[in-house]
């Protein structure tokens, strides 16, 4: 039976033999099944497998299928179970993605056409994978024209593009192809993911092209699935059913990020967790009305949340999605203004079923179009997660930086602390539910110990605010203080191993992403380099110059415990609360990391199994010096064990929350067990336990009576 997944991402570096050879640390972790990032045959040199360039292959660079079969009937020989990883909605554009190049050289005679989701009424495939405009490209040479046996290709950087016919000329044959290519700044020709153009949608709800791209994915003996962006598919119930007929009672995981009062509308078993991450989240903040007015006055902004994203919603719809807008528009009847104000209406990722959101202005016109064409609608559904997710995650999350550990993957900044009550509510309503419970993942902002660290200033709020001001006086950066007030949380929350040249590193990528994200004083699509070496210049100039360092390091000794009791804190709420408690890899220990690539830095799993073996049994020692990360293996070691013996009781069995002082949060389960963690550091309390009853705590071993203190350790108490 289910009781915990952990997250593995396979690249060439960690590879099926890998993954083999540390079977037995996950098992004796207390997991009971693995979930592996993407297996097929993907872009070479990929380090995550969302780029698939062939369907009925397993990736040569994990190891290939033979290999995988054997990791997975090892895994089950040891009693490990395997949750796949599938990509239904997009392949990678890629010369290798040899159906996708078949279109190129026969066009709408392929085959392959309808495999992909074109749009039919272009005449030409257009390609935007050039780094500049066509005719800049053909000046400096970098297109060719090569012959490799009989064939005859084009030639550009990586990419080899068949050609259907050679001309006098590079102009007169690329005149004759099936395709046209421009600069990677225009859109192409087929829908994508979001907003990336070497990434084309799949037309899985054909059935030809469901048959052929899960024949064999769909062929191996793994225990279940997690669907990767369900919301972009067509027909996403479609889909599930089509899926549950051929797989039966195997698990369903689908990356569906639900609204705060939205409920799961597909027949899979649950979500991959975001929605326990928010509520969560949510447990460990405080002082909203002092922190906001912290950073209204230190930015000298104040910020309307519901409106800056409606806002920011049809910026990105002008800048990045204006053609397929305006295409959809045009299918529907109504003008693209009317549909651009309908999507920056929308307050979830996606509607279902052709539902039309009532709430919106011009609704009747949505309406009347949608009767009119109800197949446009379909598809323009599938375009409202890109807007939502350009939009909230990846521009406004990087704005609005009030207190940025709760700016994470399917957030509602509108919250920004939910009580213990609205938790438990929340909780209750997962029981007998395999939907997970995570805290950190490929694709977080920050990781969980990141985002408890930063929780904690809520908690001193006039001291952070003195060290903000302290910090720019010593520091006078160029840059805007909305970034440096970013960049300061971002420090104070990822500082771990001291002020280290690669720790330096890692923080410019993040500060260069950030701001290119933000979009305000550089983009990716329009990079200032003079306001990005700005960034950099405050990077440097905080490693460097001793006033700050000295005044950063008194201020950060003081949260950083703090922030790892409530790490502690999170990780018993994961495994003790309703739902499958899920891993990503190599966070049993503390792992400070920041937004993707940063979040799949490579885990040392040989370090991890000797802190395992040093952690199964409570020394106090363990919480003297908690900086070893014994502490939380143990904690994560110890309340796995539990949860993998009393594996349907914690699924199915009875939740009931109770009702604490601020800074606790605390539930029974199954009138057995009873879970009290602190969600503010400063907090002690006793908890009077009912008369007679007798208690053993499961971290320490002690057996209680009467009454509980609550001081660093979340309290795990099993009635005798």
């Amino acid at each position: 039976m289910i009781s915990a997944t952990y997250r593995l991402q396979l690249n060439k570096n960690f590879n099926f033999g890998d993954v083999i050879d540390n079977l037995w640390y996950f098992k004796d972790l207390g997991v009971s099944h693995l979930y592996l990032s993407p297996v097929l045959m993907a872009s070479p040199g990929s380090n995550h497998g969302y780029d698939v360039i062939d369907h009925s292959r397993i990736n040569d660079e994990l190891g290939g299928e033979k290999e995988y079969r054997r990791l997975i009937e090892t895994a089950h020989t040891i009693g490990l179970g395997i949750i796949q990883d599938i990509v239904p909605n997009h392949m990678a554009v890629n010369s290798l993605n040899w159906r996708l190049m078949d279109v190129l050289k026969m066009g709408k005679k392929s085959k392959y056409y309808t495999y992909f989701d074109f749009f039919p009424e272009d005449d030409k495939i257009r390609l935007p994978i050039l780094g500049e405009d066509l005719d800049t490209v053909i000046s400096k040479g970098l297109l060719k024209i090569v012959k490799d046996g009989d064939e005859y290709f084009l030639e550009y950087f990586k990419w080899k593009l068949p050609l259907t016919e050679v001309g006098n000329d590079i102009y007169d044959t690329l005149q004759k192809q099936n395709y046209t290519l421009m600069s990677w700044k225009n859109p192409p020709s087929y829908r994508r993911f979001f907003d990336v153009n070497t990434l084309i949608g799949v037309n899985v709800e054909k059935d030809h092209v469901f048959q052929e791209s899960h024949s064999k994915i769909l062929d191996l003996d793994v225990d279940g699935y997690r669907i990767d962006h369900i919301d972009g598919l067509y027909d996403p119930e479609k889909y599930i059913n089509d899926l549950r007929s051929i797989i039966k009672n195997k698990i369903i995981i689908v990356e569906k990020i639900l609204g705060f009062q939205e409920e799961l509308k597909l027949n899979s078993d649950g979500t991959t967790g975001y929605d326990f991450l928010n509520y969560s989240n949510l447990l460990f903040n405080f002082n909203q009305e002092i922190m906001d007015s912290i950073y209204e006055n230190f930015t000298a902004e104040k910020i309307s949340i519901s409106e800056s994203i409606k806002k920011i919603k049809a910026q990105i719809i002008d800048e990045l999605f204006s053609y397929e807008v305006k295409r959809l528009a045009s299918q529907l009847g109504i003008s693209y203004d009317i549909l651009r104000d309908y999507l920056s209406c929308i307050d979830v990722y996606r509607t279902y079923a052709n539902q039309i959101v009532k709430e919106c202005d011009k609704t009747n016109e949505i309406e009347e179009a949608t009767k009119r064409n109800p197949e446009a609608y379909t598809k323009l559904q599938q375009y409202m997660p890109a807007v939502y997710a350009k939009a909230y995650e990846d521009t406004f999350l990087f704005r609005y930086n009030r207190l940025i550990s709760i700016n994470e993957v399917g957030s509602d900044l509108r919250y920004y602390k939910i009580s213990p009550d609205q938790f438990h509510v929340f909780n209750q309503k997962r029981r007998g539910k395999i939907t997970l419970n995570a805290t950190s993942t490929h694709d977080t902002k920050f990781s969980e110990d990141v985002r408890m660290k930063i929780s904690v200033l809520s908690e001193f709020p006039e001291e952070w605010k003195n060290k903000v001001e302290e910090w720019h006086s010593i520091i006078n950066p160029k840059v805007s203080r909305n970034d440096e007030y970013r960049y300061y949380q971002v420090l104070v929350g990822s500082f771990y191993e001291g002020f280290s040249n690669d720790f330096k590193e890692r923080i410019k990528q993040h500060m260069i992403k950030s701001v290119r994200e933000a979009k305000i004083n550089t983009s990716w699509r329009n990079q200032n380099k003079e306001y990005e070496n700005r960034v950099m210049e405050l990077v440097e100039e905080t490693f460097t110059n001793k006033d700050f360092i000295k005044s950063f390091m008194k201020f950060e000794s003081k949260i950083r415990r703090i922030g790892m009791i409530k790490s502690l804190s999170l990780v018993a709420l994961k495994i003790m609360s309703a739902g499958i408690p899920d891993f990503y890899q190599g966070t049993e220990i503390w792992r400070y990391l920041l937004t993707d690539p940063d979040n799949r830095v490579p885990v040392d799993f040989k370090k991890l199994h000797e802190i395992l073996e040093k952690s199964k049994k409570f020394e106090k020692n363990m919480l003297e010096s908690m900086d070893d990360g014994r502490i939380k293996m143990y904690l994560t070691y110890k309340l796995l064990s539990l949860r993998k013996q009393l594996a349907e009781d914690f699924l199915k069995g009875e939740y009931k929350g109770l009702d604490l002082e601020e800074g606790l949060c605390g539930f029974i389960r199954f009138n057995k067990i009873l879970v009290i963690i602190k969600t503010k550091g400063s907090v002690n309390y006793k908890l009077k336990l009912e008369e007679g009853a007798i208690y053993t705590d499961v971290l320490t071993g002690e057996e209680i009576k009467k009454e509980v203190q609550i001081n660093e350790l979340p309290r795990i108490l099993v009635r005798m």
